[in-house]
């Protein structure tokens, strides 16, 4: 490739980059707003038709209809189902964070190629929680991830670009009372501009800038996740009738928790790095992420059995069984801005990173990815 048309294909390049650019901001600007649909919880209970039951309904002092709201009430709040959609998008959320740079390589400049390997690790966190706060937890999505990635570089035909690859699939599998399977993919681009030539000189063992490196692709994740457990709850019922009698109630059974979430994202990343002593490479920058679709989807179901205590007798008062099932479904949040952060120490042809991504969002957004690469 002769100088002249490689300085056509840099400025073709340096143009794409700007329209790009231009693109994910109005893309971020102009993102379209969540989108979640929670179905009402579904209770279903009747009273038994037992001198038992009757017996402790007539202790509440309240009809038929009063106790199966009340009973409602206290099963929704077992299972947690009132804000089912916002827990879930923050979840999904949270999935899609993990799957940010760990693809690609922000840092190393390979000849030749690479391959590596990461995992991630990623956190929704309220920026107005307070210590103390008796409301509310300061978690609000959380995400896990891993994957194995290999990279080929064009530089040595002229082209300062490099090509990325990455994959990882783990099989539906069992831990303890969990359950869970992942599979994610992504194809990333990078060209890296206004970088200074490779040098030997005393000066470039010391300090070397790697210019700036303009990042885009398509990441892809699947996450199932599925729980069983025992689940149990105490309650004090309401008493109508006016006698000093004080009743209590408990729902004990078994739950099931399943989510199943889809996250699809083309990022733009626009990072530069520093190396120092040809040891340690400092890099960072920032990154837009739109959502191309996905979406997760979550239900819930109870089965509990139902028993009523009363201070008037020693009995237990059986009250039933009853059932909470509930669906939610969510998309993913819209564009987003994030700051790229990360550390990688170099040893011969051996690259240990971490890096840190997070979003000025609420709830904040961070993931912590760390891994290992071979560059050559």
């Amino acid at each position: 490739m002769t100088t002249s048309q490689k300085s056509k294909l840099l400025g073709t390049m340096r143009k794409t980059a700007v329209a790009l650019g231009l693109a994910f901001t109005m893309l971020t600007v102009w993102g379209r707003d969540v989108w979640a649909q929670a179905s009402p919880p579904s209770v279903t209970w009747t009273l038994p038709n037992t001198p038992q039951a009757q017996a402790f309904l007539a202790l509440t002092g309240m009809n038929q209809q009063q106790l199966n709201d009340f009973l409602t009430g206290k099963l929704e709040q077992l299972f947690q189902t009132t804000d089912a959609a916002g827990f879930l998008r923050r979840f999904g959320d949270a999935q899609s964070f993990t799957s940010k740079g760990m693809g690609v390589d922000y840092a190393s400049e390979a000849t030749y190629f690479e391959v590596g390997g990461s995992a991630s690790f990623a956190l929704g966190m309220d920026r107005t929680y307070q210590p103390g706060n008796t409301q509310g937890f300061p978690i609000q999505g959380v995400g896990l991830n891993a994957s194995l990635m290999a990279g080929v570089s064009l530089s040595s035909l002229g082209v300062p670009v490099m090509i990325f690859g990455s994959w990882m699939n783990v099989p539906t599998s069992n831990y303890g009372s969990m359950s869970g399977s992942l599979n994610n993919w992504g194809v990333h681009g990078q060209v890296r501009l206004f970088g200074p030539p490779r040098s030997t000189s005393a000066l470039g063992m010391l300090v070397r800038w790697g210019g700036i490196a303009i990042t885009t692709g398509l990441d892809y994740s699947h996450m199932s996740l599925g729980l069983r457990k025992d689940v149990s709850s105490n309650f004090t019922f309401p008493n109508d009738t006016g006698l000093n009698v004080a009743m209590t109630g408990a729902a004990s059974g078994s739950g099931r928790f399943n989510v199943d979430m889809i996250t699809k994202s083309i990022p733009l990343d626009i990072t530069t790095s520093v190396r120092l002593m040809t040891l340690l490479t400092v890099y960072g920058g920032m990154g837009f992420d739109w959502q191309l679709g996905g979406g997760s989807s979550m239900d819930l179901n109870l089965d509990a059995n139902l028993v009523g205590h009363s201070s008037a007798s020693p009995d237990a008062y059986d009250l039933g069984t009853a059932n909470v099932t509930a669906n939610v479904k969510a998309d993913p949040s819209a564009a987003k801005i994030r700051g790229i952060l990360g550390l990688q120490l170099n040893l011969a042809l051996l690259r240990i990173f971490t890096q840190l991504n997070f979003a000025n969002t609420n709830p904040m957004m961070a993931s912590l990815a760390v891994g290992a690469r071979v560059a050559y």
